[in-house]
């Protein structure tokens, strides 16, 4: 099956999600230390996530979405990274989910940094906002190491949510020094 690579960076490739990530998929979102502070449902069962991926219509709707995050050397599968405008405000905003043995690698910020560049740079974007719940301190520290801000706090199902941005220009001048 071909890949479409939408960005590369010195590890990574991230490319659009196909069928076949579904296994993985569903292996990531199983691991209850993965989907601790994102707030969604785990699938129950492997066609959960193949009905997922062929139902995921962002990459139509808006040129862009979640993308596989993939090793650049072995392909293999490593989690998602991509931007995802909200249907309801408009608001375009970042996310990162990588298998454990991933973490604290440097590869969230490596991709989380890479999408913000083509979501400025290939989207047009003007701002972009990454959302953390309180408690999740290394996501947290991703957000402000691409240079997002704290902008607000948000209660959403029980569950504190920490509301990060940042704008094309700043996000420009942070790449520039």
């Amino acid at each position: 099956m071909s890949e479409r690579i939408i960005i590369e960076t010195p590890r990574l490739h991230l490319r659009e999600f196909r069928e076949d990530d579904a296994a993985a998929l569903y292996e990531l979102n199983s691991d209850p230390e993965v989907m601790r502070y994102t707030g969604d449902q785990a699938f129950t069962d492997p066609s959960d996530a193949r009905e997922f991926l062929r139902r995921y219509d962002e990459y139509a709707r808006s040129g862009f979405g979640r993308w596989a995050v993939t090793d650049r050397k072995t392909g293999a599968f490593m989690g998602f990274c991509g931007l995802r405008r909200d249907r309801e405000t408009g608001d375009v905003d970042l996310a990162f989910r990588l298998f454990r043995r991933h973490w604290a690698s440097g590869y969230a910020t490596e991709a989380s940094r890479a999408c913000l560049q083509a979501g400025f740079e290939r989207f047009g974007l003007e701002e972009i906002l990454g959302r953390a719940m309180r408690e999740n301190l290394p996501s947290i520290t991703v957000l402000q190491k691409l240079g997002m801000k704290y902008r607000d706090m948000v209660e959403d199902g029980g569950e504190f949510w920490l509301v990060y941005g940042v704008t094309k220009d700043r996000f420009e001048a942070l790449e520039s020094v």
